[in-house]
């Protein structure tokens, strides 16, 4: 039981930043979609400067920019009145290793955020409002819509990099020749283990309006003699291969679809291949995870879920557990095999 006043007005102000957490997304969405850390690469600029640039507001500009520097993202001369680069906003450049660029343009826009609005609604229905505010599932969006669509599968590589770093650094790809990308997007993932293992052959298995990106990745990392794309809806089949990757595709789909697409690929296995799974572990410690999984909740039919629950899809779809990596929390690789 809290004794002091103050203590109370702590914990008030503690909530009140939460509460008002979300607006501190859209900030974050404007800056990147601003391209503000590419525009004060060469130093410090005033509001008024970067809304010429921008064609844009300059009274409102310089009250979102101010916004970043509360945020930690810019620091603000009022000398000056510029603003000038911190750290943080680095990580909102297109050129930065571990660029969150399109991510924090994907996270807090209209696929995620208006089906987000619906949260208490969701828990109470137990089903959520996706396709009242959409009109559809937010692939069936992206589907129709393809410049968002290749955002969405930028901001996903971007997520995954510093994930596949990790993940390519553990996986023992023994004298196994080919590999399968299972809704790999662009196929980083396959990518950054063939550049590791020159002898592999890499394939990316995923919907048209997203496998197109795999022919960039594969000019960009010069493997364009090993690596393809291959147009296809995992739910119906895959193709044979003696290793498989999954990476954030199975906390995208409710049980029934993950066993069918699980036993798909137990199906399509050829003799002593494996299954490689990267996804975030549910944790009530881990913030990520808890997050992650209500994104889930709001507009998707998946689930964040933990090792236990991974086991029973897998047994049920003919797999079962060999090996469990834990890489940088609340991340983690669960390799499976055949029954």
């Amino acid at each position: 039981m809290r004794s002091t006043h103050s203590e109370l007005r702590d914990d008030h102000d503690a909530v009140y930043r939460l509460i008002m957490a979300g607006w501190g997304s859209q900030v974050v969405r404007a800056l990147a979609a601003f391209s503000i850390a590419e525009k004060l690469e060469s130093g410090p600029l005033t509001a008024d400067q970067i809304a010429e640039e921008l064609s844009s507001n300059p009274e409102m500009t310089f009250r979102a920019l101010r916004a970043g520097a509360a945020l930690g993202f810019l620091n603000f001369d009022r000398n000056t009145m510029q603003f000038s680069a911190t750290p943080l906003l680095e990580i909102l450049n297109g050129s930065c290793p571990l660029s969150l660029k399109q991510y924090a343009q994907v996270t807090p826009g209209t696929v995620h955020w208006l089906p987000g609005l619906m949260l208490p609604e969701t828990v109470l229905r137990g089903r959520n409002y996706v396709r009242e505010v959409l009109g559809s599932t937010p692939f069936e969006y992206y589907a129709h819509n393809a410049s968002e669509a290749r955002q969405f599968s930028a901001s996903m590589t971007e997520l995954s990099t510093p994930v596949i770093e990790e993940a390519v650094s553990v996986i023992d790809v023994g004298d196994a020749p080919s590999v399968v990308d299972v809704g790999g997007a662009d196929g980083a993932f396959v990518a950054a283990l063939l550049l590791r293992h020159p002898q592999l052959t890499g394939l990316v298995h995923d919907l048209p309006q997203v496998a197109s990106g795999v022919v960039d990745e594969t000019r960009r990392r010069g493997l364009a003699d090993r690596m393809k794309g291959m147009s296809g809806d995992f739910f119906t089949e895959v193709p044979a291969a003696d290793i498989y990757l999954l990476k954030f595709v199975l906390h995208d789909w409710d049980d029934d679809s993950c066993e069918l697409l699980l036993s798909n690929i137990r199906r399509a296995m050829r003799p002593d291949a494996r299954l490689i799974i990267v996804e975030m572990a549910a944790d009530e410690t881990a913030l990520e995870a808890a997050l992650m999984d209500v994104a889930m909740l709001c507009a998707y039919t998946g689930q964040e879920r933990d090792e236990s629950q991974y086991d029973s899809l897998l047994t049920k779809s003919g797999l079962r557990t060999a090996r469990v990596q834990r890489l940088h929390q609340p991340y983690f690789l669960l390799e499976a095999v055949a029954i």
